[in-house]
């Protein structure tokens, strides 16, 4: 039972609509744990290799740590997403918000006694990201049930600005907090996620999955899953093209940096680019419920990557200006009601005693690739040079723009009802 039937007891007024987003509680209570949670684990993903160059005074050391907690993500991912099916989703989100807040304050308090080595900071950052994996699988599966189906696009689209703005101001706030002391940004983001666990509490009603009584082996549950996934023409669909864009765009923001960076460009004016960029992202977050309905799924997705390809293009013609952040940020002013549009196809799409699985297979499916786009920006800016490594991401949104027009899954979204 969506808040709508539930706060008005006549029946004109249950009939009249769902209540919107900014008056539901249970979708305030969410979002506002997740904003500061957000922007707490942003500001940690900054504090981490920052003190463990501290402890080491090794860029190596630092970059493998970052490595590991995305290879045990990714690791995690599917196992996560079939587990986030067995459990109460509410009771799951706040399990690992009290596992994160444990850990990041146990870190605190070895900071602050000089106790901490290297090897715990990367633990801690892992067990980090482990729960990030189940987490988030937790709460995307749980949002049918805390919003009307009229309203996923809408809730998705206000999940993406609290993405962006969390991007935007957590890597800032982050190297704020640990130039006053190096233990400061973790417990920052230990009391973030014990507020999110406060919030996530007070969320009323029903989040353990339908049709849980019979259960197989883990990893079974995780391959029917995958399998769901293939099968379905939608999600396939998916799958098939948005690594090809995620690529692109991560590769296109990690060209960015390495190649002003080539060009002399000074830290900080990297730093206001590449927050351009996200500031793109958030006015697109927040632009995407006016483009609801305007196009349709496929349309939406076209017109994403068919912009990415033509201003990815004229941003390699930009470089090595700081402007180059423009065209990227103008495309980015699309991919929010995208991406609310594609997560609600999906989660319609998806049985409610799956939608963990499924939703964590494409989410893994959809950036794994990424995985892959720095180390080629890297290769093409050494080997190269910026701008050609722009046009050969430019040539990978292309490439996922005529995909997006031959695969017929794409049509087949439901809509809202």
């Amino acid at each position: 039972m969506n808040e709508a039937a539930a706060a008005g007891a006549p029946g004109a007024a249950a009939a009249a609509g769902p209540v919107p987003l900014r008056h539901n509680s249970r979708f305030r209570l969410l979002w506002i744990g997740q904003v500061l949670s957000d922007t707490g684990t942003q500001a940690a993903l900054i504090a981490y290799p920052l003190l463990i160059l501290a402890l080491t005074h090794s860029a190596a050391i630092a970059g493998a740590a970052g490595t590991v907690r995305l290879a045990a993500q990714l690791v995690l991912g599917l196992p996560g997403g079939a587990l986030s099916d067995r459990f109460d989703r509410r009771l799951t989100m706040i399990t690992c918000d009290a596992i994160r807040a444990a850990v990041l304050g146990l870190l605190t308090g070895l900071v602050l006694a000089h106790l901490v080595t290297w090897p715990v900071v990367v633990a801690v950052s892992v067990i980090d990201g482990a729960a990030n994996a189940l987490f988030d699988p937790s709460a995307s599966a749980a949002l049918p049930g805390i919003v009307a189906d009229e309203q996923l696009e809408q809730a998705w689209a206000a999940t993406e600005a609290r993405s962006y703005g969390a991007s935007l101001a957590g890597p800032a706030l982050g190297g704020f907090l640990f130039g006053l002391g190096s233990a400061v940004p973790f417990l920052g983001d230990a009391l973030s996620y014990l507020v999110s666990a406060g919030t996530v509490s007070r969320i009323r009603g029903q989040f353990r999955p339908e049709g849980t009584a019979k259960r197989t082996a883990l990893w079974r549950e995780a391959a029917e899953g995958i399998r769901l996934v293939w099968n379905h023409q939608l999600l396939r669909a998916v799958v098939v093209q948005a690594p090809l864009v995620n690529f692109a765009f991560t590769g296109v923001i990690f060209t960015i940096t390495l190649a002003l960076r080539q060009h002399g460009t000074a830290p900080g004016v990297i730093g206001l680019a590449q927050g351009g960029i996200a500031a793109g992202g958030l006015l697109g977050a927040l632009a995407a419920p006016r483009l609801q309905g305007r196009l349709p799924l496929r349309g939406l997705v076209i017109v994403l990557a068919s912009a990415g390809t033509a201003l990815f293009a004229v941003a390699a013609l930009v470089l090595p200006s700081p402007l180059v952040a423009v065209p990227v940020a103008a495309t980015l002013l699309l991919a929010p009601a995208a991406n609310a549009a594609l997560f609600a196809a999906m989660l319609r799409a998806t049985p409610d005693n799956m939608r963990g699985r499924v939703s964590n297979t494409v989410t893994q499916a959809a950036t794994g690739l990424a995985a892959l786009a720095p180390l080629t920006a890297g290769l093409l800016v050494q080997h190269f040079s910026g701008r050609w490594a722009l046009a050969a991401f430019a040539a990978a949104t292309g490439a996922a723009a005529i995909l997006c027009k031959v695969l017929t899954g794409l049509r087949d979204a439901r809509p809202a009802h």
